[in-house]
Order: structure tokens, then sequence, then C-alpha cells
């Protein structure tokens, strides 16, 4: 059951101008060196099992 303390963001008004191109660069950025570093780990993981054996 929700607690309260996430809401939705209520989608913009017509003719508002985009966020920042800083702000929106800034999420991808954050977001490709996230995934890059699952992709380490997992991949550190799996290697390291190779050599249990």
């Amino acid at each position: 059951m929700p607690d309260g303390r996430f809401e939705p963001a209520p989608p913009p008004e017509k003719g508002a101008p985009p966020g920042s191109l800083l702000r929106r660069l800034g999420w991808f950025v954050l977001l490709a060196a996230a995934s890059g570093g699952a992709v380490i780990l997992v991949a550190y993981v799996l290697r390291g099992l190779l050599f249990l054996g």
C-alpha cells in the first residue's frame, strides 16, 4: 500500500518549454553510467564464477 511519500508529477502545461538541456543531458549521463556500472558488476561476478570450480 502506498505511504504517500512519492507523488507523480503532473504533466507539463501546453506550450511549456521542455527542461533545460543541461538537466536532460545530466539524466542521460546518469543513466548511462548506472547501466555501465551494472554491466561491469555482472561481468565481474560471472567471470569470478568461472574460476570457482
